[in-house]
């Protein structure tokens, strides 16, 4: 009876040591291991992208992937999303989120923060997805009027447990919504750093020291946020496509170890696009909430994942209506629209002219001066009479998305002379074009073709191009990452995939006319024809 007594007096010592031990000693610190899923810029994407190479994405795969990856760590994970959940495919067209809603409740993500496209279609149809949602959407740069209908429903941050401990996560949601979506009265958008500082100190106020950063600001904002604010241990970002670690086309690892200014550890990631891929990060902290060790191991959704059968049923169910939009007459022309390879490859042709100024008028309020795209991504023509989307997306069936890049006059030139380089061979980099006319000689060698450029403004009027001024250049995703060899592109400054589709953005433009009688002739200009 006596070793039973000491046996208890001495595990009570022991009990005692600990619960009065300065954690400053260093002794019997505990350990919180937190494990984040998480994915950004889903814009509507419910089905697998699929190309002759490759299978990526698709709604039903990533509930598959994710309930795997919980069971590993069910209570140390979190599963976030980083924003633009809205706009890029049809279904977010037909059911303006709540296809998407459904679905994201279902696989319990806990939560997100609000995309600049979530404000596409105004402030009720965001107001009636965060009332469904079963998961807090946070943004902390954002002021809210009274009479908004998104009064009440946004917070700044919210507080979660996990295993125990209590995690702080506040949003961001980029400035340039103003101008590029359409929010609408009685929504501004404040500066995202001064915002986050805030947030920050709220969420000390209540006791936490583990504190993310859930963003739709951009990856090099992250980065900047990273570096000066203190107390952020991790940034969970989106809104530039961004692709880290094993993701293709990756130039950084994921995740990115920055340094606040008080010298401790934030890791920065992000997730590319269109839920491809589910970002995967493990963190360790000590009881001071800093972090001290890490693994990174975001997930190609690919078809080696087996759909989940339940969210396959669900969305078969949905795209069954998609089927009557597709035949929706949305104009008509009176004239064929020139879409043939053989015309469009080596001239302006008005189905050409017609899909520039589309992609140039949506983004004309964020200061788009031009728009130069490749004609590789223009597929057929379209017949006089009534016109349907599906007619539309048979001219524009690889869902490019709009890019909008600052050039220099010269980077333009240099754009335009490699447009024509192969103009002799029918090649998809011939360029399309609006807001602009040039001439060119296709004799000339190559680099040397373009003999004169010059920019046509709102009012008509034309000027020369100024090699050393910078203009807004609206182009797509894939010229904006280099494609077709546009590597010009890619060494542009404020470089943006805004997420509107290209065939939602001709749509609209077609909508809006009362009768398509676009000409062609007049803004490229070959040095024979003159």
């Amino acid at each position: 009876m006596k070793r039973i007594l000491k046996w208890g007096f001495g595990l009570f010592l022991i009990g005692l040591i600990l619960a009065i031990a300065p954690r400053s000693l260093g002794v019997f610190e505990p350990e919180f291991n937190l494990r984040i899923l998480h994915t950004n810029d889903h814009h509507a994407h419910l089905e697998p992208i699929t190309s002759k190479e490759t299978q990526l994405g698709g709604i039903a795969q990533r509930k598959t992937l994710i309930d795997r990856l919980k069971a590993e760590n069910p209570k140390e994970t979190l599963l976030l999303d980083a924003g633009d959940i809205f706009q890029g495919t049809l279904y977010f067209n037909f059911y303006l989120g709540q296809a998407d809603l459904p679905f994201y409740n279902q696989m319990n993500y806990q939560v997100g923060t609000l995309g600049n496209h979530e404000f596409d279609r105004g402030q009720t149809v965001l107001a009636d997805f965060i009332k469904k949602a079963q998961f807090p959407l946070v943004s902390a740069n954002l002021k809210i009027a009274d009479f908004s209908p998104l009064k009440g429903l946004v917070k700044p941050w919210s507080i979660v447990s996990v295993n125990g401990e209590k995690i702080g996560i506040f949003g961001l949601t980029t400035e340039d919504t103003a101008k590029m979506s359409s929010p609408g009265e009685g929504i501004t958008f404040i500066n995202s750093v001064e915002a986050a500082k805030q947030a920050v100190t709220d969420l000390k106020k209540q006791g936490i020291n583990k504190i993310i950063g859930l963003t739709h600001i951009g990856f090099e904002s992250d980065l900047n946020l990273a570096k000066t604010i203190d107390d952020i241990d991790i940034i969970i970002g989106g809104h530039t496509h961004t692709p880290l670690g094993s993701m293709p086309n990756a130039t950084q690892p994921y995740p990115v170890v920055e340094t606040t200014p008080n010298g401790k550890t934030v890791l920065v990631v992000t997730d590319w696009e269109w839920g491809k891929y589910l970002g995967d990060l493990k963190v360790k902290f000590n009881a001071n909430g800093e972090v001290i060790s890490w693994q990174g191991l975001p997930h190609a959704i690919d078809n080696t994942i087996p759909p989940d059968s339940r969210f396959s049923q669900q969305l078969e169910a949905l795209a069954a209506p998609l089927n009557t939009l597709r035949q929706t007459i949305i104009g008509k022309t009176n004239i064929l629209l020139e879409g043939s390879r053989d015309k469009v490859r080596t001239q302006e042709t008005n189905l050409g002219n017609l899909i520039a100024d589309a992609v140039l008028n949506q983004l004309k309020s964020d200061g788009a001066q031009i728009a130069i795209l490749n004609s590789g991504g223009i597929r057929a023509s379209i017949p006089p009479g009534n016109i349907s989307v599906s007619q539309v997306i048979e001219v524009l069936p690889f869902g490019n998305t709009i890019g909008r890049v600052d050039l220099t006059g010269a980077q333009i030139k240099q754009a335009l002379e490699h447009g024509v380089s192969k103009v002799e061979l029918g090649e998809g980099q011939f360029p399309q074009v609006a807001g602009l006319q040039f001439i060119y000689d296709p004799k000339a060698p190559i680099g040397s073709r373009v003999i004169s450029v010059s920019i046509i403004e709102q009012n008509g009027q034309s000027k020369p191009l100024n090699l050393n001024a910078t203009y807004r250049v609206v182009t797509n995703s894939f010229m904006l990452n280099g494609g077709d060899g546009y590597e010009m592109m890619k060494a542009g400054k404020n470089s943006v995939d805004t997420g509107f589709l290209f065939v939602d953005a001709v749509i609209d433009y077609i909508k809006n006319q009362s009768t398509i009688n676009i000409q062609s002739g007049d803004r490229i200009i070959a040095k024979s024809s003159i």
